[in-house]
């Protein structure tokens, strides 16, 4: 029986208020949109096949068949799907898009597609698989020469000063819990989280962890390492991250810091322990991302000597 939303078993599989709420930003960030808009615009040609991966609530698929596409395949494993299809009827849209219950790795297309559009772009760059989906989409599901939208994906690091984002740690720790929860606090040092970084949460700049060109990446993880200079005086709580993305030839998105209007956050990858710094000092870090985008290590800490 079909997951209509608003129905009880829709429900079950997600809240469809927060789901509904979550699409809703999306197609509010102007910048977001616009964006993509101009790229699809830009990379969709008359008669094109295009799979749409993560395609949410539609709206990547309907701007591509008004950019002439003359079939998408849009690929959705959340119960918005069911909500996707009924937009497609109420805008006209239904005859040109096919629509894929499931993951894109799950899924296998009667045709080979001239264009990929995936928005599987996460807070922190990599968090939402875009390197999985984009490798195994240009073996199964693309022609050869096939464009990709997006065809960049570039993940920035800089040291963080923010004990509300690190409370979701430290907080762990507080001797009035009733009881030891000190191994949680542990778990929420290895986690990802999201935040709301400003530029005055930055102890240092950004620094280059990860440059992708989504057209060659490998299905494996992303590794890097490097060093940050401490700017100014104040307590490390972590590493902020986020990203730009290259959709098109001249044009981007990005969540660089402060968040005004964007419906993406940032990520907070907090440290164990809060780290005393002073400007001068010099900070070595690792970070290592799975290319399904589930799994994160870091470590960051002053640079000996």
């Amino acid at each position: 029986m079909a997951q209509v939303p608003g129905s009880p078993v829709w429900q079950r599989g997600s809240s469809h208020s927060q789901v509904l709420d979550y699409h809703l930003s999306m197609l509010l960030d102007t910048a977001r949109m616009d964006g993509y808009r101009r790229a699809i615009d830009a990379s969709v040609r008359s008669g094109d096949v295009v799979v749409d991966i993560g395609c949410g609530t539609g709206v990547l698929s309907f701007m591509a068949c008004e950019a002439g596409a003359a079939r998408v395949y849009a690929i959705e494993g959340g119960p918005v799907i069911e909500v996707a299809r009924e937009l497609a009827v109420d805008n006209g849209f239904a005859d040109r898009i096919v629509f894929l219950d499931g993951w894109s790795i799950d899924v296998g297309l009667p045709e080979p597609a001239d264009v990929l559009i995936t928005e599987t772009i996460g807070n922190a760059g990599l968090d939402e698989g875009i390197v999985a989906w984009s490798v195994d989409a240009r073996r199964r599901l693309l022609r050869p020469g096939a464009r990709l939208l997006p065809q960049r994906l570039r993940v920035w690091v800089a040291p963080i000063q923010s004990a509300d984002d690190h409370a979701l740690v430290s907080d762990w720790m507080e001797p009035s819990l009733p009881y030891r929860y000190g191994s949680v606090g542990a778990r929420a040092a290895r986690t990802l989280w999201f935040a709301d970084l400003d530029p005055h949460h930055l102890l240092g700049q950004p620094e280059l962890a990860a440059d992708l060109d989504l057209a060659t990446a490998q299905d494996e993880t992303t590794a890097a390492s490097g060093h940050l200079r401490v700017d100014r005086d104040g307590t490390l709580h972590g590493l902020g991250c986020w990203f730009d993305s290259l959709l098109s030839p001249g044009v981007t998105v990005d969540n660089l810091p402060p968040r005004t209007g964007s419906s993406w956050s940032q990520g907070f990858l907090p440290v164990a322990e809060p780290l005393e710094v002073h400007a001068g000092d010099e900070l070595t870090w690792e970070l290592a991302v799975s290319a399904y985008g589930e799994h994160w290590t870091w470590k960051v800490d002053r640079s000996p000597g």
